[in-house]
């Protein structure tokens, strides 16, 4: 015998049945309620008086021969009564010594023919067929009941079938979620579609080789950072080509830092007007700084290591280090500097100071 651990629920919240589904059908329900009652509300007093008569007849006659009924009769208070017809009725009520009123009046066609009482006579039983032949003769006018509701009840139908699609999806989702969980933040794997619908993707696109559909960031964002991740080979380069493509179709102005000369090669374009911002590339406009830089004055430079520490002893003042790229003083601006390197005009100075030491 197994083991049941835990306690048993006696309401289970949120219930696993297809909830949706069954909001289908109840609203499919009341879309032909609504039909009926439209096609009932079209019929003439008599015909909605008689329609439960006429309804029963045609079902209880398949089960049974007889069954009992109560007609409508009119009486003008001398002769005796007969079945009330369509010209005897008209819309109205009429009071009936039971306290119950019918639904139906007689009409100003039958008083002017004297009639002036109408009553539902005592229940009496009938022959199903034969009386369901009378009701569609002479009160419905060759019309069956299907004729009459047919079309309403396909149009409930339709509707079901219309709603059906969408709540099936409903329920799918939401037993995964009652089985799975839901997720509440945090990534998730979607497809370019519904990664699109999602964001609102309207922006730059990502062409991938697992989904014909391009991978889209909004547009708000595109000036925001992106993070690209990946193992070598991976096609990061491949990604930025695909954005700089778009960039350059849009006719917009893009700033990309290449040290591998990797993008100059694919998208530089000297009659489009782009720029390229390297001081030692002849096509930058910013000019040969180095050349242009004339002979400065002499720099104290850092002593050798085979100069003899007595030079340090007798108190010679230790210059910096020298930097990379040196400041050279222009002759023409004195004032003026500017950082560059590898200068042949550039004059160094070795050994040590010449400044006179003083002794203690």
């Amino acid at each position: 015998m197994a083991t049941q651990w835990g306690r048993k629920e006696s309401v289970v919240w949120p219930p696993h049945y297809p909830i949706y589904t069954y909001g289908a059908i109840l609203m499919a329900l009341v879309c032909t309620g609504a039909f009926l009652w439209a096609a009932f509300a079209a019929q003439n007093p008599l015909q909605q008086f008689y329609t439960p008569a006429y309804v029963k007849s045609a079902v209880v006659g398949q089960l049974k021969k007889q069954d009992k009924y109560r007609l409508l009769y009119i009486w003008n208070g001398s002769k005796a009564a007969r079945i009330a017809t369509s010209a005897d009725i008209a819309e109205g009520t009429t009071a009936t010594p039971d306290g119950k009123n019918l639904p139906v009046a007689i009409s100003p066609a039958a008083v002017a023919k004297g009639f002036h009482a109408l009553y539902r006579g005592p229940e009496a039983i009938y022959q199903n067929t034969p009386l369901h032949s009378y009701l569609r003769s002479a009160v419905f006018e060759g019309q069956e009941f299907g004729d009459i509701y047919g079309s309403q009840l396909w149009f409930g139908l339709l509707a079901f079938l219309a709603m059906l699609p969408f709540s099936i999806v409903r329920d799918v989702k939401r037993r995964k979620e009652l089985k799975y969980g839901r997720r509440l933040k945090g990534p998730q794997m979607c497809s370019a579609k519904e990664f699109n619908k999602a964001v609102e993707g309207d922006g730059m696109g990502i062409q991938t080789a697992d989904d014909k559909v391009i991978l889209r960031i909004p547009k708000r964002t595109e000036a925001q950072h992106i993070e690209i991740i990946g193992d070598t080979g991976s096609g990061k380069t491949t990604l930025l080509m695909q954005y700089l493509r778009q960039i350059a179709d849009r006719g917009e102005t893009a700033i990309v830092h290449d040290p591998a000369c990797e993008f100059v090669q694919r998208f530089y374009d000297e009659k489009r007007g782009d720029i390229i911002l390297n001081p030692l590339d002849n096509r930058c406009p910013i000019g040969d700084r180095p050349r242009s830089c004339g002979a400065g004055p002499r720099r104290r430079q850092l002593p050798h290591p085979s100069t003899s520490r007595r030079a340090i002893k007798r108190g010679s003042s230790l210059p910096r280090r020298r930097k990379r790229y040196s400041p050279i003083c222009s002759p023409k601006d004195p004032h003026r500097r500017t950082w560059c390197g590898g200068c042949p005009t550039r004059q160094r100075s070795t050994g040590a100071s010449k400044e006179p030491s003083t002794r203690r």
